[in-house]
């Protein structure tokens, strides 16, 4: 089935689109309007982008853009402040018609208005958190009601409740520590409401619950088998699981790895681990019907397609394609 797949990168290359057919990718567009656009996310027939600079760009501070999408092209509705430093992560609340983006570089998060026509509205709360602070994901919970802030620099993850009646509002439930050096990353949640998240130092995934406004820890897991050893410059990255919730994916710089777990109810259960034929694989997605996963490489500057067994979720090497600097692959 054609697709267009949208990558994110660490170039001057904006956003480039790619056609997907079979697990074969062919050029479709490129935008110069901005470099650094690492992370992109879909709402509707929207697409909104960060733009990964420090408040000493001549912008003065980190920037999120929004565009329009109309027969898989892209036009750019507008650009504004982050109102923080180096953003790399954001999320639609699509209930509330909210953006949510975490600011790497000076520890904040901010939130913003969607106006109807799609383009990002202003600003209606910031919270900044210490100097040692890195907001690195902002994650909704199944039921839209909390919003889950990971703190890298802390090793922390924060739950906030969201009210939105009479006006928007967030207040402040509870955190979670994780050890130290741990520097958790990124998460998902299962069909469960379990939130399983993989920190970058330690290379291990955290599953947690939270229920009555309360984290609680229920197991970890190291991203290694018995016979991997963790090396010094290992670092667990990206995290994603599948639609039926029964697999879980992450992948691994340093060693350049791309493991795949069992999601069982009392552990996650280490099935595979392939190369990611490249170095750095910064993201990691699926095509939209989950045949394959697309490994964003960024210093080898490749995009590797593995196509994904429907029986026991592990994967296999398909091709590599040629992207400068990839660090978010987006199915429109």
């Amino acid at each position: 089935m054609k697709q267009v797949l949208c990558i994110g990168n660490y170039s001057s290359k904006g956003i480039i689109g790619l056609h997907f057919n079979d697990g074969i990718l062919k050029p479709l567009f490129t935008l110069s309007d901005f470099s650094n656009c690492s992370y992109l996310i879909q709402n509707n027939g929207f697409l909104y982008h960060v733009v990964e600079i420090s408040k000493d760009s001549p912008y003065g501070s980190g920037m999120i853009g929004s565009y329009n999408i109309k027969d898989f092209s892209l036009n750019l509705l507008n650009l504004c402040s982050s109102y923080g430093d180096c953003p790399c992560h954001l999320t639609v609340d699509s209930f509330r018609n909210m953006l949510y983006v975490a600011n790497y570089g000076d520890g904040s998060f901010s939130c913003f208005k969607i106006k109807v026509d799609g383009s990002i509205g202003s600003k209606i709360y910031l919270e900044k958190f210490g100097k040692t602070s890195h907001i690195h994901y902002v994650a909704l919970s199944h039921d839209n009601r909390y919003l889950f802030v990971i703190d890298l620099g802390t090793n922390q993850i924060h739950a906030y409740s969201i009210c939105s009646n009479p006006s928007f509002s967030l207040c402040f439930c509870n955190s979670f520590s994780f050890p130290p050096h741990t520097q958790p990353r990124h998460l998902v949640l299962d069909i469960n409401d379990r939130i399983h998240v993989i920190t970058e130092s330690s290379c291990e995934i955290y599953t947690l619950s939270f229920k009555n406004e309360q984290f609680s820890f229920l197991f970890k897991t190291s991203l290694f088998s018995n016979i991997q050893k963790k090396k010094e410059n290992d670092t667990g990255c990206a995290i994603k699981i599948n639609k039926t919730h029964k697999f879980l994916y992450t992948s691994i710089r340093g060693q350049n790895l791309i493991q795949v777990f069992h999601i069982l109810e009392n552990r996650l259960n280490l099935i595979q681990s392939i190369s990611c034929h490249g170095s750095m694989p910064r993201d990691i997605s699926f095509d939209k019907d989950e045949k394959y996963l697309i490994s964003a490489n960024q210093d080898s500057n490749n995009l590797a397609v593995f196509s994904i067994s429907p029986i026991d979720g592990t994967l296999a090497f398909k091709n590599s394609y040629f992207a400068e600097k990839p660090s978010c692959i987006l199915p429109l």
